[in-house]
């Protein structure tokens, strides 16, 4: 059997395409990346000639993170399906895209799941209004990017203020952003849902940075969730409606939880390290099994 693994960005995530690369070959199956930063395509004859199928199928493509060109992705994997291979998307033809966290977050409020108080506006003026109402310090992050990235923690109105005239001297715009209250949390949780199975780690930040995220250099320890919070992040991958998702929990004194977001292509080397799981094997058997 050829497997074929698809992303827009190998570079994000090297890391778990390699692992995946080891347990496909252990399994005695063929492997290959299509990283679409890298596409190209010719239509000859009124017929799409794809310079990178050299006229072969794949058995089975799965679909690792599509972080831009998705109306792209969208027909390419149409045309795979038509050309009768299985695929595995993580339900992203529903979706249409990997990072929304607006989407997300309406998604989970709507299903009745606690999140921080969060503001979404398309002017910086009415995100200095809800920064003051909210109170300092707050976080004011991305909708867009993920692995920690584009996360900011805001201690005081004049940080604020510098902060957004640092975004207009770069011409991003307000509705590419979300503010949100800061929670003093006493645990900083990722579980990993794959299907009906839960996988827990406490993230710890690295010295000097708030962010918790493994990726930037934190570190990881097997955590022990109890039953309800499994339930908690079996229920949030639900809302937002994939199949395999990193669901992020925070967890205050009072043992208050909130979800932070669901990320839709969670990295598994961390929770590997953590849980000492092979998260890839049990990653890799679950989309082929899932593939249609």
């Amino acid at each position: 059997m050829k497997i074929t693994v698809i992303t827009t960005n190998y570079n994000a995530f090297a890391l778990e395409i390699k692992r995946l690369k080891e347990e496909a070959q252990k399994a005695g199956y063929d492997f290959s990346v299509l990283d679409l930063e890298n596409f190209s395509f010719a239509i000859k004859d009124g017929k799409l000639d794809i310079d990178w199928l050299n006229g072969e199928i794949s058995d089975i493509y799965i679909l690792r993170g599509a972080l831009h060109s998705q109306k792209l992705v969208s027909e390419i994997l149409e045309y795979l399906r038509k050309r009768g291979a299985r695929v595995f998307d993580n339900n992203f033809l529903k979706h249409k895209y990997s990072i929304n966290k607006v989407a997300d977050l309406v998604k989970l409020t709507l299903a009745g799941i606690l999140v921080p108080n969060t503001f979404f506006a398309r002017s910086f003026d009415d995100f200095l209004k809800f920064g003051e109402e909210i109170g300092y310090p707050f976080i004011f992050k991305s909708g867009r990017a993920g692995k920690g990235q584009g996360v900011y923690k805001v201690d005081s109105r004049e940080d604020f203020l510098k902060m957004i005239a640092g975004f207009n001297d770069e011409e991003k715009e307000a509705q590419s952003f979300l503010l949100q209250e800061y929670i003093p949390y006493k645990y900083d949780l990722r579980c990993l849902v794959i299907g009906d199975r839960t996988f827990t780690m406490r993230r710890i930040p690295k010295k000097g940075d708030f962010r918790a995220n493994f990726s930037l250099g934190g570190s990881v320890e097997l955590f022990d969730l109890d039953d309800r919070g499994k339930d908690l992040a079996k229920r949030a991958l639900k809302a937002v409606g994939l199949e395999i998702g990193g669901v992020d929990i925070l967890i205050d004194e009072n043992d208050k939880r909130y979800i932070i977001e669901v990320n839709h292509t969670a990295g598994f080397v961390g929770m590997e390290k953590a849980t000492g799981e092979n998260i890839a094997k049990i990653y890799l058997d679950f989309a082929i099994s899932r593939a249609s």
